[in-house]
């Protein structure tokens, strides 16, 4: 069975059509930021983080002081339908120092959502109507070491997984044998296990930071199961599909005790996916986080992405975050707007919400 092609076969009064790829190939694709960098326009790469996790460069994690967890969620409205009044897969992550300078990382995080619908003629004799909901999510699990007070290197692996629902239903467009609902089906594009090695370093000083990342392709098993609604018909195939490597590098300084600016550069390679390509390209982000005192903190940001799934989108966040207890737990919230417009030159826009909880083992432990 190939991938694209469209022609009818009958098998046993079974009318289908050979696996149709979605047009717009995994979906809409979003970046694992937590609602802390994402409110700081996704700056995370040169930032140490004590209380949180970045998949991006787990290195950041490695001055954590105590084993905890963290929760995050999204909520979008705009003109992508995948997303649009969705709440986003939720992103949970957990850490644990041991001794030795070395933190145990874990997480799971959505990376891309589709749901759209395609309406065409598969032959002179039948049309088909199709739909495709499902995405992929990512894990991480490795740990990161500090090898001095202001060197940490971290080493792990990157899963991606998930699958696409396809209904299908064709409809006779001129007059052969009467319809059956044999001609209903459902395809289930599985995208099995991907693993890839990532590896990230940061330094980190009183006022610098600088910090660096590396994620090798990855290939997985993408298997396509087919199921009729009204017959004990099946049908299923095989394949193999891969996921480009990605590069991250970021800075942050610290002009005053309270002020952290930085600047992020990520970077990912053509990606070709169930006969869809999406251009390589660089996402610059900029933000900035200000100490307000007594546990609040306020950060906004800007990012804009050259090429890859929204090309020249601009993105403008903000955020605050609120740590209580003597740090032991907090809550971080961020609002973002983006604009881009798509290959048809239309002006397109989203708006997210990004809310993350995060404890530690000290306040989980009272």
């Amino acid at each position: 069975m190939t991938l694209l092609s469209c022609i009818v076969f009958f098998i046993t009064g079974i009318f289908s059509v050979d696996y149709l790829p979605p047009p717009d190939g995994i979906g809409s694709e979003i970046l694992p930021l937590n609602s802390r960098s994402y409110g700081m326009g996704g700056v995370c790469i040169g930032v140490p983080g004590s209380t949180g996790f970045s998949m991006l460069n787990p290195a950041a994690s490695a001055w954590t002081v105590a084993g905890g967890i963290s929760l995050g969620g999204r909520y979008c409205e705009g003109d992508t339908p995948a997303w649009d009044n969705q709440l986003g897969f939720p992103a949970v992550s957990a850490f644990v120092p041991i001794p030795g300078g070395i933190v145990i990382s874990g997480a799971i995080d959505g990376r891309s959502r589709i749901d759209s619908e395609l309406q065409m003629d598969v032959s002179d004799d039948y049309a088909g109507k199709f739909s495709w909901t499902g995405g992929l999510v990512e894990t991480y699990t490795g740990l990161s070491v500090r090898t001095s007070d202001w060197l940490a290197i971290s080493v792990g692996g990157r899963c991606s997984f998930g699958s696409i629902l396809s209904d299908v239903t064709l409809t006779q467009t001129a007059l052969i044998t009467p319809s059956s609902d044999s001609s209903v089906y459902r395809d289930d594009a599985n995208f099995q296990m991907a693993w890839g090695g990532v590896f990230g370093i940061l330094v980190n000083t009183d006022r610098f930071g600088l910090g660096f990342s590396i994620s090798t392709d990855r290939k997985g098993t993408l298997e396509v199961n087919r199921d009729f609604l009204a017959s004990s018909e099946a049908d299923s195939s095989t394949g193999m599909y891969s996921l480009p490597g990605e590069v991250s590098a970021g800075i942050s300084f610290r002009p005053i005790e309270r002020l952290l600016i930085g600047v992020d550069i990520y970077s990912r390679k053509v990606l070709n996916i169930l006969d869809t390509q999406t251009d390589p390209g660089t996402v610059y982000s900029a933000g900035a986080e200000v100490y307000a005192g007594n546990g609040i903190s306020f950060r906004s940001g800007f990012s804009y992405m050259d090429g890859l799934w929204r090309d020249k989108a601009s993105t403008f966040t903000a955020g605050a975050g609120y740590s209580f207890n003597e740090g032991r737990a907090g809550v971080d919230i961020a609002t973002g707007y983006q604009y881009w417009r798509d290959i048809q030159d239309s002006f397109q826009e989203e708006t997210v919400l990004s809310i993350s909880i995060w404890a530690t083992e000290k306040w989980l432990g009272e």
